[in-house]
């Protein structure tokens, strides 16, 4: 199983996170990766980004609305909000991930899931909170 799928299911989880206003681990995520990755590290690594994007939500959003102009979270389509959020969550609490790679899978993950254009904001918006800090 490759890291982009492990970071889609990610993806999927913060996105359900936002649309239910309930930023917790359920215990049922893991048994619902494990259906879908059946490889022990990176279901590790999903949950541990699961746990560092609840653990570190309030700083993450911080970083995101700063470096926003003109734009405030709540006008930031969710699906790009959480690829923006596991993006950020990785370059800054996932130590072995590079800004690079992250940043491209993000685009990636845009590409696939959002809107036409959105990679371009996406890209533009994790580029700009990379540089801030």
């Amino acid at each position: 199983m490759s890291r982009i799928k492990t970071r889609e299911l990610v993806m999927i989880q913060i996105y359900q996170m936002d649309i239910h206003n309930e930023y917790v681990l359920k215990p049922n995520v893991e048994k619902d990766i494990a259906k879908i990755i059946h490889d022990g590290r990176e279901i590790t690594y999903a949950l541990k980004v699961i746990e560092d994007f609840i653990a570190y939500k309030d700083q993450i959003d911080k970083m995101i609305t700063q470096s926003s102009e003109n734009w405030t979270i709540d006008r930031i389509s969710k699906i790009d909000l959480a690829i923006i959020r596991l993006s950020v969550t990785e370059i800054f609490f996932s130590k072995n991930v590079p800004d690079s790679i992250s940043i491209n899978e993000a685009i990636l993950l845009s590409k696939k899931f959002s809107d036409e254009d959105s990679f371009k904001f996406v890209n533009g918006l994790l580029g700009k909170i990379v540089r801030s800090q």
